[in-house]
């Protein structure tokens, strides 16, 4: 008999090892599999809780590399004695506890200052980011009219690089609209464009699982929504 609540909570218990690249291809390709069957109210949980795992692993690395105050050591070691897992506790119990232990960190660091400038927990996004991080892998797929988008992602950081490749500029009074379009919602606006670059990258984006990357011709202003069909889309996983 199944139940359809306890594997939407085994979905959830999934996002913190997928949100850490802990997972081997194959269990990620099936996690994905499920995200685009399940509910949407879980599937936006999914997203979610990875969006805040993945902003924490790129806040860490904003620490300094100078030594902590002694303050942070005791509060860090408090909280991990404190929330240690037992080995009673099941495999994704303890993804769960490592994914705020690492929020732990960071929230204490934050609180003592040894954030890098003061800064905020989220550090700026750009294109040298991406292109630094371990896992970065290129997708290109060809433009309707000409030229090739190709993106460079990070699952790691959740997100990408956009490059527009022999592609003409949009026409005279319209633009190039890019989107991000989560499986089974709307189609929210990243970017609008009435020209590209020369040449690197046109734009850099954060992303949440399974989405979908498109571009369309829109009005100069854009569109509060794709009037047009996609001349190029790319999945983001």
């Amino acid at each position: 008999m199944s139940h359809p609540g306890r594997r939407g909570t085994d979905l959830l218990d999934l996002a913190y090892p997928y949100a850490m690249d802990a997972v081997a291809e194959l269990e990620r390709r099936a996690i994905e599999h499920r995200l685009r069957a399940a509910d949407p109210a879980i599937a936006a949980s999914f997203a979610a809780i990875v969006s805040g795992v993945r902003e924490t692993m790129a806040a860490l690395t904003v620490l300094d590399a100078a030594a902590p105050p002694p303050e942070l050591e005791d509060a860090v070691l408090r909280a991990l004695d404190d929330g240690a897992p037992s080995k009673s506790r099941t495999r994704f119990e303890r993804w769960r506890w490592l994914a705020a232990a690492v929020a732990v960190v960071v929230a204490i660091g934050a609180g003592v200052g040894v954030l890098s400038d003061n800064a905020s927990v989220t550090p700026e996004l750009t294109a040298q980011t991406v292109l630094e991080q371990p896992d970065v892998m290129a997708k290109s797929v060809p433009v309707a009219g000409g030229g090739t988008l190709t993106l460079r992602i990070s699952a790691r950081i959740a997100a990408a690089t956009v490059t527009f490749e022999s592609v003409a500029a949009p026409p005279p009074g319209r633009s190039y609209q890019v989107w991000l379009i989560p499986m089974g919602g709307s189609p929210r606006s990243a970017r609008v464009m009435t020209e590209l670059p020369a040449e690197g990258p046109a734009m850099v984006t954060r992303f949440d699982p399974v989405d979908t990357l498109a571009v369309t011709v829109e009005p100069a202003a854009g569109s509060p929504d794709p009037t047009t069909d996609p001349i190029a889309s790319v999945n983001l996983t």
